[in-house]
């Protein structure tokens, strides 16, 4: 096409008008009218964004994850590096290559109000005040491959070069990652957020940046740090005299120096050494549970698996992390949690403020005896800082005058920071310690990843990882020393403190950075309890509706109810004998306390745990309890007289004397009589006659059982076999009957032969019946031969008459009795 040719205009073609009238052209350029607000609403970028923000972002999380290390500095002061310095891991958790890998670092402007810094940790915040140009990563990222990642970024100078600081403050930073996937476009396929606290700023690259060094405010807060030392409860019940036993030995790995209870202690031996200012504001908060699993492990434990018990392998390392923790608590403030970290508000909720009593009740001798440390007395932290009424009187009951509370859990105490005030329940007054929930929400690690802006990938806070777990909450110290008005600032983590060396050790000297700089004052929790309370009226606690979301499920709640009436039931039956066995109380507080630790607060929210952990108790006091038993016989009983009795073999496998029922069930043909009441000694056997009755003699099956006082089986039936060869009553009485019966008839025949008395059918005459046979006649003397066959027979003699034929009677229905010859 020549330049002519292009220039020339085009002939005028008409416009088709509409069925109205209307031409097409208007109609098209009237809905373009209405639609550009549309797309300026929903296309146009934010005011300063750079075009890289624009880039398409995939809908799913990118394929990339990004895990930072490092983070230096922590505080961004005057005297420090004019950069700042990240480092991590990239890696490709996808299905595709990425290549054109890039990274940037860019924040956003400094939070002004408690709810910027709410909204950034909630990643609700945006970060596009300053986006430098993107630093390229050389190579590509294949599936399942990683690699480390470290960049620079210049705290002052211009925009498209660094951060371009100009004031101190706190300000939300992230880390962008951008790539392009195989088939795929430009997008950020990672991202991870955080907070930059800058206490003052050093000077910049050009001559008009001067370092800026905001004055010391007059006012400085009093800040007290709570120092938590809690794990999930791992101990099984036992009783004195057996093998600390353990359900998994995940302990002994946290415990060890690179673990997560062991980075904390070291942490806090070297960032608060005894004497420094940061350790007057710090107050170890202990697990009594913890430290008393510690100090029986080192004395060798097992631990009981799928596989079986087999030996555990961390007594050592145990014995030293307590060793090392005794030392550092030496001389400080330390309190006493409750045992096993128990959720009070879920035991009252489930009318068990026994337990929740107990929990605090002995909480304090337990950590003392472990550490050789007085702790804080009629002092206790609960879990979540959250107690409700009920809850609140259980712990009154328990002595308790003292209670840290969070900010947010009590009436008109949502803008608290930290400080005391009163609060009451019923008659009860406590001195309420309030802290500080941003700081807390700050500590704590993020249920799901967010996103910082929309439309991109899903971003990770950086305190997911442990080394960077407490960079938001510096970040949120350091808002507090720059903002806060004087008030007292109280920061508590959350119990389980999902954190390492590194973190922790970062913290301290964050506070110990403010402290020093004259911005906050040491103030340990001891001064803040035992100063005067400030008048106004008492607070009373308000349930938070966050509360409700992570209690202890009501299934596990039951099995705890059924597990202390176990416990409560097999103490009744205990004597106490001095000298004998081991203490009563001794023996079955820490039965009473095992039921505690599946009511743990470290549980709530783990519903698979909790149930697991409460039917692992269960089984195993359901296992002292089988220990008070009727042993079975190696073979059956057999009985040779009527009255014979049963001897029985009871056994106690507890260390204290037990004093129990036995009962023994109903047969046919066997009657025993009631047993008394028995005591069995200290992990021994005794031995006890019971009189038993046969009345028929064959073989009985019955079943011995030994009942508390109360009457509830302790240990399993005993089936017996009794097999009796005597013969009953009943038949030793007919027996004996017939004996007696047959010798009286006997006798009487014989005084009767002995009288010559006839028998009454010889007196009544002869029997009637068919006559005896006739004697043959002897032979006559005839002159006359005998006459031959055919001879009639000669007549008998004169004078001899021939006899008459025999008259036949019926017969005699009685057999015939033989005549008594007369006596001569």
């Amino acid at each position: 096409m020549t330049p002519s040719a292009a220039a020339a205009p085009r002939p005028h073609v008409p416009r088709p008008a509409l069925p109205d009238g209307t031409p097409t052209v208007v109609r098209t350029r009237l809905l373009a009218l209405l639609l550009v607000p549309v797309f300026l609403l929903l296309g146009a970028p934010a005011a300063g964004a750079a075009p890289a923000l624009a880039v398409p972002a995939p809908a799913a999380p990118g394929p990339l994850t990004l895990e930072l290390g490092g983070l230096t500095p922590r505080v961004v002061t005057a005297d420090g590096p004019p950069t700042v310095t990240l480092t991590g891991t990239l890696r490709n958790t996808g299905d595709r290559p990425v290549t054109d890998l890039e990274i940037r670092l860019q924040r956003g402007q400094a939070l002004r109000t408690d709810g910027d810094v709410r909204d950034a940790l909630a990643g609700d915040g945006r970060a596009d005040a300053a986006t430098p140009d993107f630093t390229p990563l050389p190579g590509s990222l294949a599936p399942g491959d990683s690699r480390p990642v470290a960049l620079a970024v210049p705290l002052r100078g211009a925009p498209t070069d660094g951060l371009a600081l100009d004031q101190p403050g706190v300000y939300e930073v992230l880390v962008n990652v951008n790539g392009v996937p195989r088939d795929g476009l430009r997008a950020r396929l990672a991202a991870a957020r955080l907070l930059l606290p800058v206490l003052s700023l050093p000077s910049g690259p050009q001559p008009r940046e001067a370092a800026v060094v905001p004055p010391v405010p007059s006012d400085a807060a009093d800040l007290t740090v709570l120092y938590p030392l809690v794990d999930t409860p791992h101990r099984l019940p036992t009783v004195p005299g057996e093998q600390t036993l353990l359900a998994d030995d995940d302990l002994a790995r946290s415990l060890a120096p690179d673990g997560r209870l062991g980075g904390l202690v070291t942490a806090f031996a070297d960032g608060a050494p005894a004497g420094s200012p940061v350790r007057d504001a710090t107050c170890l908060a202990v697990d009594p549970d913890l430290v008393a699993t510690a100090a029986a492990m080192r004395q060798g434990y097992a631990v009981r698996g799928p596989a079986g018990t087999v030996p555990g392998t961390g007594a050592e390392v145990a014995g030293t992390w307590l060793d090392e923790l005794a030392a550092a608590a030496r001389g400080g403030c330390v309190v006493a949690l409750p045992f096993a970290d128990a959720d009070l508000v879920a035991l009252a909720r489930g009318q068990l403020t026994d337990l929740a009593t107990l929990a605090v009740a002995d909480a304090g001798a337990v950590v003392t005896e472990a550490l050789g440390t007085p702790v804080l007395a009629a002092t206790t932290w609960p879990s979540g800082g959250v107690l409700d009424e009920p809850a609140l009187a259980a712990v009154a009951d328990a002595g308790t005058r003292a209670v840290v509370l969070d900010g947010g859990s009590v009436d008109g105490g949502a803008g608290q920071t930290g400080g005391v005030v009163p609060v009451a329940v019923g008659a009860a007054s406590f001195a309420g310690v309030l802290t500080d929930p941003l700081f807390t929400r700050a500590a704590a690690a993020p249920d799901v990843p967010t996103r910082a802006v929309t439309g991109t990938v899903a971003t990770v806070a950086a305190r997911t990882n442990p080394p960077l777990a407490t960079q938001d909450a510096i970040a949120t110290l350091v808002f507090r020393a720059q903002n806060g008005d004087g008030r007292p600032v109280v920061l508590a983590p959350p119990h389980v403190w999902d954190t390492d060396a590194t973190g922790a050790d970062a913290l301290l000297a964050a506070a110990d950075l403010l402290i020093g700089s004259g911005r906050l004052q040491a103030r340990g929790l001891g001064d803040a309890v035992a100063g005067p309370t400030p008048p106004g009226p008492a607070r009373r606690p308000a349930d938070p509706l966050q509360a409700g979301t992570s209690d202890i499920p009501p299934a596990v709640l039951e099995s705890v109810r059924e597990i202390r009436a176990d416990v409560l039931d097999l103490r009744s039956a205990a004597v106490p004998e001095t000298g004998v066995g081991a203490p009563v109380d001794a023996t079955f507080e820490p039965l009473l306390q095992a039921a505690l630790r599946p009511a743990s607060a470290t549980l709530a929210g783990r519903p698979d745990l909790a149930r697991s952990a409460a039917a692992t108790a269960a089984t195993r006091i359901g296992e002292l309890r089988d220990s008070v038993r009727v042993l079975a016989p190696p073979s059956p009983y057999s009985l040779g007289t009527s009255d014979a009795p049963l001897l029985l073999t009871l056994a106690n496998g507890l260390p204290v004397t037990m004093e129990v029922r036995v009962s023994i069930s109903r047969a046919t043909g066997l009657r025993t009589e009631t047993i008394p009441p028995q005591r069995i000694p200290p992990l021994g056997r005794r031995q006890v006659q019971v009189s038993a009755e046969v009345v028929r003699s064959g073989q009985f099956s019955v079943e011995a059982t030994v009942h508390s006082p109360a009457g509830r089986a302790l240990g399993p039936p005993s089936r017996l076999q009794v097999r009796s060869t005597a013969y009953g009553t009943i038949t030793v009485w007919l027996t004996g009957s017939a004996g007696v019966l047959l010798i009286v008839l006997a006798a009487y025949r014989v005084v009767r032969r002995i009288r010559g008395e006839a028998s009454p059918r010889d007196r009544t005459g002869p029997s009637v019946g068919p006559p005896a046979p006739e004697p043959p006649a002897p032979p006559e003397e005839t002159p006359n031969p005998p006459s031959l066959a055919g001879t009639p027979p000669r007549p008998p003699p004169a004078g001899r008459a021939r006899p008459a034929a025999p008259v036949r009677t019926p017969p005699d229905p009685e057999p015939p009795t033989r005549p008594v010859p007369a006596r001569p």
